[in-house]
């Protein structure tokens, strides 16, 4: 047997094959109840509303302790027929990708408006000065987005479903953190979707191997005893 083919049967019982870098899609969503001052304020959907003392049910600070509404998925698109804001449990189960590990600490039947919500995750970007980056959303009502730190969309206050277009130019990240926040009120539609690029990447895997791990591991053994056991033939 030639010794490159003998070397490429090994390599492939070993799991040597094309490395698949690992990702981390996972977009962690919060969700509020508040008042309707806070969620058709012209700042709604900004940092600094979640800070406000009455941002959650008129009472206190929105921190991740007191969400709602918490969940993880991989992509944002609620788009709910006819893009009405109608209730929570509604808009959450209009979304295009699934909800995960879906905690609901109000009822169901609570109504959208008003609430406010925050997208947290991390996401691939290419975007520099000289060829920026763009991401786009639709939106009803205001919703504000920040990758790596840099604002690239600005746009907190009511509207009616617009289209947003906003540029990213801080360079190439493979696992820029972001941050979306969101506000419904003033009854009418309730949608938010965007063209978020890619997930971010996680590092390598460590630590005690996967099953499939230890099946190629194990594979690669057999392979390898099977290969000396002929030529001691």
């Amino acid at each position: 047997m030639p010794k490159l083919l003998g070397a490429l049967i090994v390599m492939l019982a070993m799991g040597m094959g094309p490395v698949t870098v690992a990702h981390a899609d996972f977009i962690t969503g919060f969700g509020w109840v508040t008042t309707e001052a806070i969620a058709s304020s012209g700042t709604a959907a900004t940092a600094a509303s979640l800070a406000l003392g009455t941002c959650s049910h008129g009472t206190a600070a929105c921190t991740t302790g007191n969400a709602d509404v918490t969940f993880t998925t991989t992509g944002i698109n609620f788009s709910p027929p006819g893009l009405d804001s109608g209730t929570i449990a509604a808009w959450l189960a209009s979304s295009a990708f699934p909800l995960n590990g879906l905690v609901l600490n109000v009822p169901g039947t609570t109504p959208l408006d008003p609430t406010i919500w925050e997208f947290v995750g991390n996401t691939q970007v290419t975007g520099t000065p000289g060829s920026p980056q763009s991401f786009t959303f639709q939106h009803d009502d205001g919703m504000t987005f920040v990758v790596n730190g840099q604002t690239v969309v600005n746009a907190p206050g009511p509207t009616a479903p617009i289209v947003t277009t906003g540029t990213y130019t801080g360079g190439a990240n493979t696992n820029a953190p972001f941050t979306l926040i969101y506000a419904e009120c003033c009854s009418g539609e309730a949608v938010l979707n965007t063209n978020l690029v890619g997930p971010g990447t996680e590092p390598p895997p460590t630590g005690v191997p996967e099953p499939a791990t230890l099946l190629l591991l194990g594979s690669g053994l057999a392979g390898l005893i099977a290969l000396r056991y002929r030529k001691q033939l």
